[in-house]
């Protein structure tokens, strides 16, 4: 099999083409490694978030409560609320009473005037 002027010419275009793409891909693939280094964390701020991060779970196991003691404060703080509830007026409540009351003291004051009112 014997190949034309032509046919060198189109596989050297292929080639070459073939050549442009691969190097395409392979620069493409080296900025996408080194954004990658760009973002990456050097050892001394890994080192330094580590320490961080160790001094927040010894603040936390120094302040932490067991389940047991939790849902035992849990029940006294619910126990103080329904304790509330029985032993205050709510301000509906209070408004009512105070209501009750002003109109007794206009009657009383009423009759006191009625009863001035008449003796004179």
């Amino acid at each position: 099999m014997e190949f034309d002027a032509g046919t060198w010419w189109l596989i050297g275009i292929l080639l070459t083409f073939l050549i442009g793409a691969l190097g395409w891909m392979v620069k493409r693939s080296l900025d996408k490694i080194e954004r990658k280094l760009d973002s990456a964390a050097t050892k001394a701020e890994l080192e330094k978030e580590v320490g961080e991060c160790k001094q927040r779970i010894s603040e936390i196991q120094h302040t932490y409560t067991t389940r047991s003691q939790h849902q035992q404060d849990w029940t006294e703080c619910h126990n103080d609320i329904k304790a509330i509830q029985r032993n205050f007026l709510t301000k509906e409540d209070y408004f009512r009473e105070q209501a009750k009351t002003e109109k007794k003291l206009d009657q009383i004051l009423n009759l006191l005037m009625k009863g001035r009112l008449s003796d004179e």
